[in-house]
């Protein structure tokens, strides 16, 4: 089972987005991937799962926790707009063949 504890919320307002630091407490599950991350941020915050960035996930060696840093931004241009093109991959809002286009 799988559990979203957010620790801190703020807005963000001149990047237009939500700014949130969270853990997640997980028991006889494997770590949970960044796709299940963005499921559970969406789920609990209400926001749509394509708007949402992982960031960054921290698990110490032994423990059943991650720590994280997210962003949920209003829109989807916005994300394009203010995040990396590596944070973009891995998030899956942007793939290979639309760079290079």
């Amino acid at each position: 089972m799988q559990e979203l504890k957010i620790e801190k919320q703020s807005e963000n307002k001149l990047l237009h987005r939500k700014e949130i630091r969270y853990r997640i407490v997980f028991v006889g599950e494997p770590t949970p991937s960044r796709e299940k991350i963005k499921d559970l941020i969406a789920k609990n915050t209400g926001a749509p799962k394509e708007l949402v960035v992982v960031d960054k996930n921290i698990q110490e060696t032994g423990k059943n926790e991650v720590i994280g840093y997210s962003k949920i931004y209003d829109t989807k241009e916005n994300a394009l707009l203010y995040e990396p093109d590596y944070e973009l991959f891995r998030n899956g809002l942007k793939t290979k063949e639309t760079a290079t286009q």
